[in-house]
C-alpha cells in the first residue's frame, strides 16, 4: 500500500506523520489517514463545458453575423469545440470547471471506497475513524464507524471537517490536516483510551 504521506513536501510529511503517530498514541480504537491526489477525474467536465461554450460563441457568430453560411458557422463550433476540449483538459483548468456541489459527492464515494477496502473492522470493535482527504478539492470527509460514531458527540465529525476545511483555505492543507488529526485523537482518546 502507498504510503499517503509521500503527496506532501518534506516538513508538511513529518509535522502529518507525528499528528497521525499523536492521535494513535493515546487511544485503542482505530485511526486511519488517506490522502489521495484528487477524488475524481472528472474526464467529462471538459467535453460538457467545450460544446457549451462552442455553442454559444457559434450562436452569438449567427447573431452577430448572420450572413454566414451554416456550414461556416458548423466549422467555427467543431474548431471552437476541439480547441477548447484540450484547453479545459489541462487539469488545473479541469478541476475549477466542476462545481462544488460534485466535488463533494466525489469526495463522499472515494471516501466510501477508501473506507470499504482499508477500514472496515475484521474484529468486535467498530471503532475505526478514518480521514479521508482530497487535495485537489481542498476537502476532508471523516468516516466514523458503528462505535466511533456512536461515541463522539453529535455534529463532533462535522465540526472537525468545517474547522479543518477553513484551516486548509485560511492556512494551508497541512495545518487543516494537523489540525484534524489532533482534534480526530483527542475525540477517540476521550471515547476509547489507550488501554495500559
Amino acid at each position: 500500500m502507498v504510503d499517503p504521506l509521500h503527496l506532501f513536501r518534506d516538513g508538511e510529511r513529518e509535522r502529518i506523520r507525528a499528528a497521525i503517530e499523536e492521535a494513535k498514541r493515546g487511544t485503542s480504537a482505530k485511526f486511519a489517514f488517506v490522502a489521495v491526489p484528487a477524488s475524481d477525474h472528472y474526464a467529462w467536465f471538459p467535453v460538457v463545458w467545450a460544446g457549451v461554450v462552442a455553442l454559444a460563441a457559434t450562436g452569438a457568430l449567427a447573431i452577430l453575423r448572420p450572413y454566414l453560411s451554416i456550414g461556416a458557422g458548423f466549422v467555427v463550433d467543431a474548431v471552437l469545440f476541439v480547441v477548447l476540449s484540450l484547453l479545459f483538459d489541462w487539469w488545473p483548468i479541469r478541476v475549477r470547471l466542476v462545481p462544488p456541489h460534485f466535488k463533494r459527492l466525489a469526495l463522499h464515494h472515494a471516501a466510501q471506497r477508501a473506507y470499504a477496502g482499508h477500514l472496515i473492522s475484521r474484529d468486535d470493535e467498530h471503532n475505526g475513524v478514518m480521514l479521508f482527504v482530497s487535495l485537489a478539492e481542498r476537502h476532508i470527509e471523516i468516516v466514523a464507524e458503528r462505535e466511533a460514531h456512536a461515541a463522539a458527540p453529535p455534529g463532533t465529525w462535522d465540526r472537525i471537517v468545517a474547522g479543518a476545511t477553513a484551516a486548509m483555505a485560511s492556512r494551508g492543507v497541512a495545518d487543516g490536516l494537523v489540525e484534524a488529526i489532533s482534534a480526530c485523537g483527542t475525540t477517540l482518546a476521550q471515547a476509547f483510551p489507550r488501554r495500559s
